[in-house]
């Protein structure tokens, strides 16, 4: 049970990292061309996407346990 809410967590604060680099994080210096759909694209790879999939793990384990 314990282990449910810790991988809920770790997703949500996983995703909000991503989705803080995106808003904060890209605009912060001097942009070239290609750097904010690189960095859009990276955050989304690397943040958003393993941390939906986290939460989505503790969830269906949630779900699992009758919870």
């Amino acid at each position: 049970m314990v282990m449910v809410k810790v991988l809920k967590i770790v997703g949500i604060i996983w995703a909000l990292l991503g989705t803080a680099n995106i808003l904060l994080g890209m605009y912060a210096g001097p942009i070239s061309e290609g750097i904010p759909t690189f960095g859009v694209m990276f955050s989304v790879t690397l943040f958003i996407m393993p941390g939906l999939i986290v939460y989505g793990i503790g969830e269906w384990n949630a779900r699992k346990m009758g919870r």
